[in-house]
């Protein structure tokens, strides 16, 4: 006698179903507020969630709603920001806030959502599934990976072309009425579960027709580029002090700590500068090696592109995490 197994297995309901199970217990999930939630996608695009979440939790808390973002200073955004890294998410983050506030409310479809500043194809999709009910892949990191596995793809998944051909497949995997559940579950997976060393591939709701794991290939995807290394630079400050008051300017909004207030970078050293202390700091390009020269000076108008502030205010400055550093180190802080 010949027996024959048939398979019913359906991923889109197997994810939701996981989904409500082990979703992952995150305040702005507790509704769809578009705000709330918006405010989430900008502040993990490029930190994790455990990193992210208080700092989602201090901006909600001192701007409630958009109009109260859109209405700030934007130094109180960079203060708030400061520690985050990419600043350019800050500075997209109050733009985006004015421009929705112009607007009257928040656009509802990924197409118009990419509009904002700062605002991608991932975090568009995922307001417009979550807030809006659109159906369409958020195309995040940890999403990719789980697609790539799922399907075996074996292009370089930093190519647009290998985007377009997941887009195209991962939306067959979405709930026509859930959709933002399950863009959340694909992201809860690839943080839980699909994970890129040692994937938890038993725990997996898509293991039954995953193709990574039906050829035991799961380490092979997704396919990247080869990584460069950072490049190793050292950075002079120098440090002027005037009585209780310190010297800083304004980075550009451009480049590295753009729009945060700085000790100015020396261009050339001279013997007579005294160095009392130094850090290293690692950016995701650059390996910085930070070298803090200090000088009292007699008064306090030496450069007009340098701004004084008391200690007072410079709490309440966003300041690039190696400066906060040294005024934490001198114990002014």
């Amino acid at each position: 006698m010949t027996e024959t197994t048939i398979q019913n297995f359906n991923a889109k309901v197997s994810l939701i179903e996981w989904f409500d199970i082990h979703r992952r217990l995150l305040p702005w999930r507790k509704n769809s507020n578009p705000y709330a939630i918006w405010l989430s996608e900008i502040i993990l695009q490029q930190t994790r969630v455990d990193q992210g979440l208080p700092y989602w939790e201090r901006f909600m808390e001192a701007f409630p709603n958009v109009k109260a973002l859109a209405n700030a200073p934007s130094d109180q955004v960079m203060a708030l920001w400061a520690g985050l890294g990419y600043y350019s998410r800050a500075r997209n983050l109050h733009r985006s806030a004015q421009q929705v506030v112009n607007l009257g409310d928040f656009p509802r479809s990924s197409s118009e959502l990419l509009l904002l500043p700062g605002v991608g194809p991932y975090t568009a999709a995922a307001i417009a599934s979550i807030c809006f009910k659109e159906r369409c892949p958020a195309l995040d990191g940890n999403a990719l990976r789980v697609y790539s596995r799922f399907f075996a793809i074996a292009d370089r998944i930093d190519r647009s072309s290998t985007i377009k051909i997941i887009r195209e497949k991962a939306i067959h995997l979405l709930d026509e009425e859930r959709p933002g559940d399950s863009n959340q579950a694909i992201m809860d997976l690839g943080s839980r579960v699909c994970t890129p060393n040692q994937p938890k591939c038993p725990d997996c709701p898509l293991k039954t027709r995953c193709e990574a794991y039906r050829r035991g290939t799961m380490a092979s995807f997704p396919v990247k580029p080869a990584k460069k290394a950072p490049k190793s630079e050292d950075w002079h400050f120098q440090i002027h002090q005037f009585g209780k008051e310190f010297a800083l300017m304004k980075r550009p909004d451009s480049g590295i700590w753009g729009g945060l207030w700085c000790f100015p970078i020396l261009e050339e050293l001279t013997p007579s500068l005294a160095k009392e202390l130094q850090c290293g700091h690692l950016l995701s390009h650059r390996k910085l090696r930070l070298f803090f020269h200090e000088k009292t000076v007699s008064h306090a108008k030496i450069d007009p592109a340098l701004q004084w502030f008391t200690l007072k205010e410079l709490k309440n400055l966003g300041l690039p995490v190696p400066i906060r550093w040294w005024f934490e180190e001198k114990n002014y802080f």
